[in-house]
């Protein structure tokens, strides 16, 4: 038998904080050469001790990025993992590097990156072409058999898998159950209609940020990037639906019963009891029931009259994910870490203590789930929501949409001048294309 020891040391640096461990065996010689090919258990080392065989585990040694609340989670997965896969002598670091910001650490220096890491299924697509991610082969179709369909094509690009999702990443609606009911909150108009008092505001979303925006045009039946998001240069935001979803949010925008939620000033407004409702995601859950209490409730988002119709309002949805980089040293036990890291006892673990809602159906299906108001509102939404694109040129959405909604936020967007306004909008999400 080949027992293993594993100890933790913590350190910290200037913004990044890590987590070393070591685990080897006691009758392992000590050596700082480690195997470089461990897609085979090649070089295996029998030794005798007493009479018996005895296999050498192979060394591996991998850094690990993960956001800072997820360090003692991961420690604890990785030392589990070790315990059920004698065949692996594991050292690893674990590394503080926030989900949106490891694509670009990796982009800019593939060799000192982390062999795995977090990011979201938007951006799989673009580091997949790029050649930076190793296609997930190793313990992965179990695991596929229990994730919703959309969790499993936000990562698969031309048949291959390049990510392992583990829970949903979108937003929903949370509101103030003394200022609105569970009938009014199914309808944007019924609750901006509602007269709250002075010094209320009914209503707060982010208009001047892409990843809130869309909601309006996804809702009124506009594509991005084609039906599937894979038509790199079709973008429907300026047709009739376009347009009906634009002056929506005009008139949202002068409302005064509307508040923008630019640098948290919504949410601030919602904690102090100064507004009916909020669009938020699952992170804003622990803050808001300290401030709120049981008057906080959460649901998926409402519908709204656009172009003279009741539409379900739609955001996007992608998904955390756990990747590994194409290029890393160890691909077999990196592979099979990730999966175990996006597994149902690793989801639950993360979910009990951080609040991360699971994707796979076994556990977003069970009643400890759906008894959480918040893993309700957040799963309700995903069935509503649209699947962020992954193509590569996603990354020429975020600014322009982001302008847009500024400029409807600051009046500078009209009726009179908003079809060259969504003209102009789509042709910056497709220039890069046509130019």
């Amino acid at each position: 038998m080949n027992f293993k020891k594993i100890g933790a040391l913590v350190m910290t640096a200037a913004m990044t904080a890590s987590v070393l461990a070591g685990c080897g065996s006691e009758n392992t010689a000590t050596s700082d050469t480690t195997a470089t090919d461990a897609q085979t258990t090649t070089a295996n080392t029998v030794t005798a001790d007493a009479g018996n065989a005895q296999v050498e585990a192979q060394k591996v040694e991998l850094k690990i990025w993960v956001p800072e609340e997820e360090v003692e989670i991961t420690d604890q997965m990785v030392q589990k993992f070790d315990e059920a896969h004698d065949e692996f002598d594991i050292s690893y670091e674990i590394a503080v590097v926030g989900i949106d910001e490891a694509p670009q650490a990796l982009g800019t220096d593939a060799d000192t990156a982390a062999d795995i890491f977090y990011t979201p299924s938007g951006g799989v697509g673009d580091l997949a072409a790029k050649g930076l991610l190793l296609p997930i082969t190793k313990d992965i179709d179990s695991l596929k058999a229990d994730l919703p369909e959309s969790a499993v094509n936000a990562v698969t690009i031309d048949g291959l898998t390049y990510a392992v999702p583990f829970s949903p990443n979108t937003f929903f609606m949370y509101y103030n159950k003394d200022l609105f009911t569970e009938e009014e909150v199914k309808s944007l108009d019924t609750m901006l209609a509602k007269d709250l008092g002075e010094g209320m505001w009914n209503f707060s979303t982010q208009l001047t940020n892409s990843w809130y925006a869309e909601m309006f045009f996804l809702g009124n039946g506009c594509t991005l990037f084609g039906a599937d998001g894979t038509q790199a240069d079709d973008c429907s935001f300026n047709d009739a639906n376009g347009y009906a979803a634009g002056e929506y949010m005009i008139d949202l925008a002068s409302n005064s019963k509307y508040l923008e939620d630019a640098d948290g000033v919504g949410g601030n407004a919602f904690k102090e009891g100064k507004l009916g409702a909020v669009t938020s995601g699952a992170w804003s859950a622990p803050e808001f029931k300290e401030a709120l209490g049981d008057k906080v409730g959460a649901v998926a988002l409402p519908v709204a009259n656009i172009g003279g119709k009741d539409v379900q309002l739609s955001n996007f949805v992608d998904f955390k994910t756990i990747t590994v980089k194409s290029n890393t040293q160890y691909p077999l036990a990196a592979q099979q870490l990730a999966v175990y890291m996006a597994s149902p006892e690793s989801c639950l673990l993360r979910y009990n203590q951080q609040g991360d809602v699971p994707v796979l159906t076994s556990l977003s299906e069970s009643d400890e789930i759906k008894n959480n108001f918040v893993a309700s509102a957040l799963n309700d939404q995903a069935g509503f929501a649209t699947n962020q694109p992954s193509i590569p040129q996603m990354g020429d959405y975020w600014d322009p949409m982001k302008a847009f909604g500024v400029s409807v936020y600051n009046g500078e967007v009209t009726q009179a001048n908003l079809q060259a306004q969504l003209d102009a909008l789509v042709d910056s999400i497709t220039s890069t294309l046509t130019n």
